[in-house]
């Protein structure tokens, strides 16, 4: 009898509101650079010390996610993949946590290792709260709850936990979930009110079309 690998995502949505929570020290000004080329895309990661697979890439660009570089005196510092109003679809829950108009959900910041410690990602923070226009936007981010180093940087940045949930995955397939946090704005994916969600069939296609 084969056992099911079981693994425990533990995950905290946080929200960096400029109208409700004071300005952090900010650090360097930041200019902001839009990429959809997947070579220029592959060598700005480089350029941070970072690497992704091609297929992630592709899928991402699919779904809609926007890559943006961040260089300071022409030199890139770091990078991020951000979802704007449709929002982030968190995997290891299965939902799709739609956001405002104008925001922006922020996913894998990578910071070059020169620029470690400088308050680069309060910058990147600030620099997407500006990047709509008018007054600063509410900026979204998830990160495992244990991973203290990234929590601390978020909490430096400004930002805030709106939740903290979990789920129990039976090998990728079957999953236990925390209940559906208060969310400002509907959510439809997938199936957000079941705490139990078997990934087959027409769930298992959704899934891995949204997945990015």
């Amino acid at each position: 009898m084969r056992l099911l690998p079981i693994h425990l995502h533990d995950i905290a949505l946080l929200r960096r509101d400029p109208a409700t929570q004071p300005a952090p020290e900010q650090g360097p000004a930041l200019e902001v650079h839009a990429l959809d080329d997947e070579a220029a895309i592959q060598a700005a990661h480089a350029s941070v010390g970072h690497r992704i697979a091609p297929q992630r890439l592709q899928r991402r660009l699919h779904n809609g996610l926007e890559f943006l570089r961040f260089d300071l005196s022409s030199v890139p510092v770091a990078t991020t993949w951000v979802a704007g109003s449709r929002g982030r679809y968190v995997d290891e829950l299965n939902w799709l946590l739609p956001i405002g108009g104008g925001e922006y959900w922020v996913r894998d910041v990578f910071v070059s290792p020169a620029s470690r410690g400088q308050r680069v990602f309060n910058s990147v923070s600030a620099a997407l709260a500006q990047r709509a226009g008018g007054p600063p936007r509410p900026v979204w981010s998830d990160v495992d709850w244990p991973h203290a180093q990234s929590m601390r940087a978020h909490a430096s940045a400004g930002f805030s936990v709106v939740a903290r949930v979990r789920s129990l995955d039976f090998d990728g397939r079957l999953r236990w979930r925390s209940r559906l946090p208060a969310w400002p704005l509907p959510v439809t994916e997938i199936e957000p009110a079941s705490r139990c969600i078997w990934l087959r069939g027409d769930r298992l296609k959704r899934h891995q079309e949204l997945i990015a």
